[in-house]
């Protein structure tokens, strides 16, 4: 939890205090207790200005002047399965709300991190929600629309007088979606012949480089369901995770596979979607463009957008990541994980920085910064955009077409 109180808070804190001490003196001084009118005056002041340092602080602890745009991409929150196996001992257990569902206990994280968005971002985007200054765009699921709006209730609380129905501290704030079969940039699952192909092919090459076919059929034989690839395992593990989440007993089996092993292979069948350029571009890079276009905004426009907000899953992350040119580590996003593009302009707005920050834990709410592969500290917008230019597609439509 976030201990830094918000000035809004602050200014009511003070307030009180000051009504409080202006009492103690009016009582004391007109008592002629000269000797303590005078040190509690000085102590006043001592304290007065202590609590005002504190204040500043607390109120510019995450300020950065020359900060000019957010933009973060993060994951939904805690949900329930979204398939099981036959064997499964919870083959029929009650989910709340069905299958892949966002659960209360996502929703609140999702409220979270969306209060921690408001602690360390809310000076820049202002108190309460404008369309000119935030975006919020989510993918079609329903989990991911839920975790944008649980987000928001968190990042924008109205005012007593800006509630429509007393007592429910909440404002609706739109969140704008794709359907799923014309969305190319958050789940790319708009159809693209070219993607299909050489998704093939990177499964092809991934079988030929690990030998898992034992391991396959022991899984097969306990789980009662054909598991003959990586992306089988990628959906049992995160089924076992979720059941281990809500503390279900695990069956005995899964002593031996539920693992790190496992845990790597499930990373890696999320790597397997950008696995080379052509993946990376088509699958990755229309978020990335999106992205750098808006960077690019603060140079022609002068009322841009100060914060974009996405919706998504882990498969998200891991594409912009790896077209990014994180390719060197395996990303297992958590629930509610979240990365950040922060754009700043330095030298008086002559140059553009880029910083990008990972939070995968939504416990500690501790982003730590990543160096951009092959963009020197500190990363200028421009050099970035001549890093990712060989992944951001120019005419993603024509790009998908299979040429003879």
């Amino acid at each position: 939890m976030i201990s830094v109180l918000s000035r809004w808070e602050y200014e009511d804190l003070e307030e009180t205090r000051m009504d409080r001490a202006k009492g103690f003196l009016a009582d004391n001084c007109r008592k002629g207790k000269r000797g303590i009118c005078v040190t509690v005056v000085v102590l006043g002041i001592f304290i007065g200005c202590a609590l005002l340092g504190y204040t500043a602080f607390a109120s510019t602890s995450h300020r950065n002047a020359t900060l000019a745009q957010v933009t973060i991409i993060f994951r939904h929150g805690y949900r329930t399965p979204t398939e099981t196996y036959p064997n499964d001992p919870y083959l029929h257990y009650k989910w709340p709300d069905g299958w892949g569902a966002l659960t209360k206990k996502g929703m609140l994280q999702m409220y979270n991190l969306g209060k921690w968005i408001r602690d360390v971002y809310g000076w820049l985007i202002g108190k309460s929600y404008n369309s000119s200054t935030s975006h919020v765009q989510s993918s079609y699921a329903d989990r991911c629309i839920m975790s944008a709006q649980a987000l928001l209730a968190g990042l924008f609380p109205p005012d007593p007088e800006e509630t429509f129905l007393p007592g429910l501290p909440w404002l609706p704030v739109p969140v704008h979606s794709t359907p799923r079969e014309l969305d190319k940039t958050i789940v790319v699952k708009a159809p693209c012949p070219r993607l299909d192909e050489a998704l093939k092919e990177a499964y092809q090459n991934d079988t030929k480089q690990t030998d898992l076919q034992s391991y396959y059929a022991e899984l097969s034989n306990y789980t009662g369901k054909k598991i003959s690839d990586i992306t089988d395992v990628e959906f049992l593990y995160n089924t076992l995770e979720i059941e281990d989440l809500n503390k279900l007993t695990l069956p005995e089996w899964t002593q031996k596979f539920y693992n790190d092993k496992m845990k790597e292979i499930a990373a890696r069948s999320l790597a397997i979607f950008t696995s080379n350029t052509l993946q990376q571009r088509l699958r990755g890079g229309p978020l990335l463009k999106e992205i750098l276009e808006h960077m690019m905004e603060t140079r022609t426009k002068d009322n841009w957008r100060k914060l974009y907000l996405y919706s998504a899953h882990d498969i998200t992350l891991v594409n912009v990541l790896r077209t990014m040119g994180f390719t060197n580590e395996l990303f297992k996003p958590d629930y509610g994980a979240a990365l950040i593009f922060e754009l700043h302009l330095v030298n008086g707005g002559q140059s553009h920085e880029v910083k990008v920050l990972y939070l995968n834990s939504t416990q500690t709410m501790e982003p730590h910064r990543m160096s951009i592969p092959g963009c020197e500290d500190p990363c200028l917008l421009d050099n970035l955009i001549k890093i990712l230019k060989p992944v951001i597609p120019v005419d993603w439509d024509k790009e998908c077409i299979l040429s003879n």
